[in-house]
């Protein structure tokens, strides 16, 4: 079944190169290199090869005379940045074009490697750009310029059995307007189908930051302080209404008996349980991530029955304040290297691979919310794996990034991480000494005067 999936993306992609072949000439000329992953964003290795190999033909019919250098690598995505970056430390090894994940940009612009795009940003050179919503725009903008461009985003939303739902008495389509509404729902199911895990809220530190990212710094983004890091003074938020508002949540999920099991949450694949056990019909409600839809196209996770059996709805806000719903936001963006010789060349790859047909293959196979609200819109798009992706789709402008470029983030991580955990072992935690779990990670690690507390 995998095998016929990738045959049929592969079909759909030499259409596109057949599309583009016709595509006139530019004036630009020379030999560019990109890094890429081979093996980490793509659902399969050869979706990877079709897609990259796609953009090098597009690439190099549109720019008579010019060529593409395909350096792509294997691994992790930490795996890739490790050993980009040591291409990085010489001019003469350093590649034109990089895709990277976006909580790296920073990073790399900390370190004076990348090339700022604004000049590129008007409608004649970025078609395209329009279309991102202002909160993608400034995803890899830093310091007041932009320096990647984005290609595919990863949000999240709440998953939901129907038939759990329903027979819970809840009707459908469910729309929660609040946590409670969530909270609710959950405690209906519980009675109604036992045996079955209600909720599906990551907590623990076995996840790291996936772990987080697809739990409960989503809360905190829209709680009624939905402040991670200060960027005014500079300093992390380790006490707020907002995060009180979210260790209470936990408390009312795991202190009602309505969470997962410590040894799902505590796994070293806790991120990916939620995809098993909703496949499984053993979990009827999960606040998880947009490539859960693309996981059930994969043969070891494949549900066949996922468009009729479940739905996916935008996560509220706490107390359905504005905006309404709420989400973290991460992905991947392509930038150009500060040492390219040829940087407007490097920008006009990034054009290619902003092609629509280009955006919705990378969306439908790697997992992707495509930036663009043109793309998202596409019937192409929507119904690779509906209703899935409308879901994901309407939630993207309301998602915001983590501050992932702080140094201090992976601590941020921990702390949550480990508040988060106390609660789930033992739901008797107090509010308050989940805070203190959280504010005494961030003191200690990094000193009392990079924290503050948000009345």
């Amino acid at each position: 079944m995998r095998t016929v999936a990738v045959i049929a993306a592969l079909a759909a992609l030499c259409a596109v190169v057949a599309m583009t072949a016709s595509a006139s000439p530019r004036k630009l000329t020379g030999t560019i290199s990109v890094a890429y992953s081979k093996t980490y964003v793509f659902d399969a290795d050869p979706l990877s090869i079709a897609w990259w190999d796609s953009v090098k033909s597009q690439f190099e019919k549109t720019y008579l005379g010019a060529h593409l250098d395909l350096q792509g690598y294997d691994g992790t995505d930490v795996d890739l940045v490790n050993k980009v970056a040591l291409l990085y430390k010489s001019p003469s090894t350093t590649p034109d074009v990089f895709m990277l994940p976006t909580g790296y940009v920073g990073q790399w612009v900390a370190s004076n490697y990348l090339a700022p795009l604004d000049k590129y940003l008007n409608p004649k050179d970025a078609p395209f750009w329009k279309a991102f919503p202002k909160v993608i725009q400034n995803e890899s903008r830093i310091g007041g310029k932009v320096y990647a461009i984005n290609t595919g985003e990863n949000n999240s939303a709440v998953y939901y059995n129907k038939a759990m739902l329903k027979k819970a008495g809840i009707k459908l389509p469910w729309k929660p307007k609040t946590w409670n509404d969530i909270l609710v729902a959950a405690k209906k199911v519980k009675a109604a189908n036992p045996g079955v895990v209600p909720l599906w809220a990551a907590a623990g530190t076995s996840a790291g930051a996936g772990g987080v990212l697809q739990g409960s710094a989503n809360l905190v983004l829209g709680s009624k302080t939905p402040v991670i890091f200060d960027a005014k003074n500079h300093k992390w938020v380790v006490d707020s209404p907002g995060l009180r508002q979210v260790f209470q949540f936990y408390k009312q999920v795991y202190g009602g008996g309505l969470g997962a099991s410590t040894s799902d949450l505590f796994s070293p694949k806790a991120v990916g349980r939620p995809v098993v056990l909703l496949k499984d019909h053993q979990l009827a409600i999960a606040i998880g991530s947009n490539w859960f839809a693309d996981a059930w196209t994969e043969e070891n996770r494949h549900w066949a029955t996922a468009s009729s059996e479940a739905a996916a709805v935008p996560l509220p806000t706490s107390l359905g304040q504005k905006p309404g719903n709420a989400s973290t936001l991460g992905g991947w963006a392509v930038a150009v290297s500060k040492a390219s010789k040829n940087p407007d060349l490097g920008w006009a790859l990034i054009k290619v691979m902003q092609r629509t047909p280009n955006q919705v293959y990378i969306a439908n196979h790697a997992g992707f919310v495509p930036p663009s609200q043109k793309v998202t819109a596409s019937k192409a798009f929507l119904n690779y794996a509906a209703p899935f992706n409308r879901a994901f789709a309407d939630a993207l402008p309301n998602s915001r990034p983590v501050p992932s470029n702080e140094a201090g983030y992976p601590v941020w991580v921990q702390g949550m991480g480990q508040a988060t955990g106390q609660i789930a072992t033992d739901p008797s935690t107090s509010v308050d000494a989940a805070i203190k779990i959280l504010k005494d990670t961030m003191s200690n690690q990094l000193g009392s005067d990079q924290v503050e507390v948000l009345k």
